[in-house]
Order: C-alpha cells, then structure tokens, then sequence
C-alpha cells in the first residue's frame, strides 16, 4: 500500500484530534482540580439566588461545580455532608412545594423512608415544612418555604455520623432562610 499525500494529511489530521482529545481529558479536569473549592465564611448572609440569602454553617465549603447563583442554586459541604438549596419562582403554595420534594425523594434509588412533613419556620417568620429521610448509604432532610412567588428547597444528606455531628449547625443555617422583598 503506498503512502500517498491524502494519506499522510489524513494521519496528520487523526494526530491533531487524538492530541485534542488528550489535552482537553487529562487537562481540563487536572485544571478544575486545580481551582479549590472555597471556604464559605460562617456567620455572614451569602446570597444565592436573586432574592435569596443564607448563613452558611461553620467550616462550610461551596462547592462551585455544582453551585450557580444565576440559577438559585447554591451547594455547600460540611464535613462530607451535602447542603443544596435552590430558590425558583413558584406560584404555589408551599404544601404544593413539599409534596413536589417529597415526590422527588421518594423516587431515589434505595430510599428506605420519609417521615411525614412536619412545620418549620425561618428565623424571619417565613412558614415551611420539613421531613426526614432514609437510604440505603445516607440520611437527611429537607425544607422547603416559599414566600412572594419563591420557593426554597433545602436538603441536606450524608453519613450518620457527620449528620447528627452537624445537625444543629444547619439546622440553624436553613433557619437562616432571608427573603428580600423585590420592589
């Protein structure tokens, strides 16, 4: 078979691609290796949505892969436990909202349980519901508020131990729950 010059830019061409291919898998996650995931200071109201804030719990890292304030979308880490809250426009009432989240819990792989919703309120005053789960590896819960066409979900899961080591931390961070009123 004698190697033409169609066959050689054809090679050189194949080359370009597996080199493209091979810098964008080994450097692109190396590179979001490389950019650390930031300590959240305790204490002050860290906004996450448009209208929407929150105290994060003490030793909280954001996590920025997967948190975005143009979304309403903010998750945090406490040692090993996932804290995500999310605020969108919702016209509903926040049973609505509840029975929503709990839909969605319920279809989780390994889901054991839910406790019934039980009432909480925001440090503000701002009425919500709140539950319990179980699965197989983790445990959790969620709340949710909603207030002026927002609604809020807050789940926060992880290892036993690392739950009820931080219970009391996010459980006064989701209490935390600001709603500025737009004008």
């Amino acid at each position: 078979m004698p190697v033409t010059a169609a066959w050689r830019r054809n090679l050189a061409g194949s080359a370009a691609v597996a080199v493209g291919v091979g810098v964008l898998s080994l450097g692109m996650p190396a590179l979001d290796d490389a950019i650390p995931d930031a300590t959240v200071p305790a204490g002050r109201p860290l906004p996450f949505a448009a209208n929407v804030s929150v105290v994060p719990p003490p030793d909280a890292t954001l996590d920025a892969e997967s948190t975005s304030p143009a979304q309403g979308v903010v998750t945090l880490f406490v040692d090993g436990v996932r804290y995500r809250l999310s605020a969108q426009a919702f016209a509903g009432t926040v049973d609505q909202l509840a029975a929503r989240v709990r839909a969605q819990v319920g279809q989780a792989t390994g889901l054991q349980g839910i406790a019934a919703d039980q009432p909480i309120t925001t440090d503000a005053g701002v009425p919500g519901e709140t539950a319990a789960f179980v699965a197989e590896n983790r445990t959790g819960w969620y709340a949710v508020f909603v207030h002026d066409g927002t609604g809020v979900v807050a789940v926060v899961d992880g290892n036993d131990a690392s739950l009820t080591g931080h219970r009391g931390d996010l459980d006064k961070s989701v209490r935390s729950l600001t709603f500025q009123d737009e004008t």
